[in-house]
């Protein structure tokens, strides 16, 4: 969709061009193709123009259309609460200076989210423990998921409300290398590059899976 809303009018206008340059070119056979043996082509052509220009015109006018109407229902979902989350991943440091991989998730839909697991692909690159997990700067304690590879627990966001801020939840993960570096620097620094996926659930009337994808970098000592 974002291809044909960007190239969708300059392509017919090139392809008309073109139509038009081997028409007037009188180039055989594609000359028999668009006109008859004993008739002025580029008159005939030329004749025609308005109807052409009439068809890119309308053309043209459909995609901007289409272009309005998508724009409109993005307003209404942002206005309804039916957007989905978002993520955000970085590479830091914990407590104890050891790198960690700090993933913020923000809640921007009207329903409560349910985050319930962490996931890095390639799944064979890094394997990732989430550590500790604030909902709007309070401490979620993880129980007996603590140290298990993705799982979280007690992570519930709750719908955004008009007129107040979205939920957030910050979730630190330990990481470790499970396979080679994109690149290792003169310094000894490990470059991994990944996304992180986080895997939830939107509550409501049913609940709807949710899947948030986010690209990042983590960095280690090799």
């Amino acid at each position: 969709m974002k291809f044909m809303d960007k190239w969708a009018t300059p392509l017919a206008g090139a392809i008309m061009i073109i139509i038009l340059v081997v028409v007037i070119s009188g180039f055989t056979p594609t000359r028999s193709l668009f006109c008859k043996e004993d008739e002025i082509c580029l008159r005939e052509w030329l004749t025609a123009t308005s109807g052409w220009a009439a068809a890119l015109a309308a053309f043209i006018t459909l995609f901007a259309l289409r272009r309005q109407i998508a724009a409109q229902e993005r307003q209404i979902d942002h206005q309804l609460g039916n957007i989905e989350p978002d993520m955000m991943v970085r590479c830091t440091v914990g407590e104890d200076f050891s790198p960690v991989a700090q993933v913020t998730v923000t809640n921007r839909n009207r329903r409560p989210l349910n985050v319930h697991y962490l996931e890095v692909a390639p799944s064979n690159r890094v394997k990732l423990f989430p550590h500790h997990v604030k909902i709007d700067g309070s401490e979620r304690p993880q129980g007996k998921a603590f140290g298990q590879p993705g799982v979280i627990v007690n992570c519930l966001l709750p719908g955004k409300e008009d007129g107040r801020p979205p939920s957030t939840a910050v979730l630190t993960c330990l990481f470790e290398p499970e396979g080679e570096p994109d690149s290792v620097d003169e310094e000894g620094l490990a470059r991994y590059h990944v996304k992180f996926g986080c895997h939830g659930l939107l509550h409501g009337d049913s609940a709807s899976p949710c899947v948030i994808w986010a690209e990042a970098e983590l960095v280690m000592m090799s």
